[in-house]
């Protein structure tokens, strides 16, 4: 089965794009492996800024909604709750991480338990092995951080997100090279 003409213009288009991409990724997760704690705090400091930004559109859907009154006021509520989170997660970066890393550790021991129990329990379905597998690494990653908090905050937002931003960025680079080679066989 060959290449269509449409598939080798999106190839010849998407390639360089995808390249930069999958680059900028592999620097990223670099940077961010080499300097855990500066990623971790940087990722606090990042969610803080989102926070604030979903809180303030929030708001102004919530106000312009034309939901009831109890609707509003729960709307509005939630609202200035994301919008104290945000500001205080921009004004003690340092303590945001500490609490965004308990954060990560309930959600790894709780992911784990739910991907263990469903591949225990579907345990004749293909790759419920490794699905067990990644619950069960996951379920020791969250003990391992979590027995280390508050000292692993400096690292394990940061490292954890280098790793994905290398894992990302490698595949990036596969599909760009894949795309290139579409293009110039075209």
């Amino acid at each position: 089965m060959g290449t269509t003409s449409g598939d080798a213009g999106a190839a010849k288009q998407a390639w360089p794009a995808l390249m930069v991409a999958g680059t900028i990724a592999v620097i990223a997760g670099i940077l961010a492996i080499a300097l855990p704690a500066a990623a971790s705090v940087s990722i606090t400091i990042l969610i803080g800024i989102l926070l604030i930004v979903v809180a303030v559109v929030w708001l102004i859907g919530t106000l312009r909604s034309d939901a009831g009154a109890a609707w509003k006021i729960i709307g509005v509520v939630l609202a200035l709750l994301l919008l104290v989170a945000g500001i205080w997660a921009l004004a003690r970066p340092f303590q945001a991480t500490v609490t965004f890393t308990a954060i990560l550790v309930i959600y790894f021991i709780v992911s784990g338990v739910i991907r263990l129990a469903g591949a225990i329990a579907d345990r004749r379905r293909e790759g419920a092995f490794l699905w067990g597998l990644g619950g069960a690494l996951s379920i020791v990653l969250g003990i391992l951080i979590g027995t280390e908090l508050p000292d692993s905050a400096n690292w394990a937002i940061g490292l954890l997100v280098g790793i994905q931003f290398l894992f990302d960025g490698f595949a990036l680079l596969a599909i760009g090279f894949s795309a290139r080679k579409v293009a110039k066989a075209a």
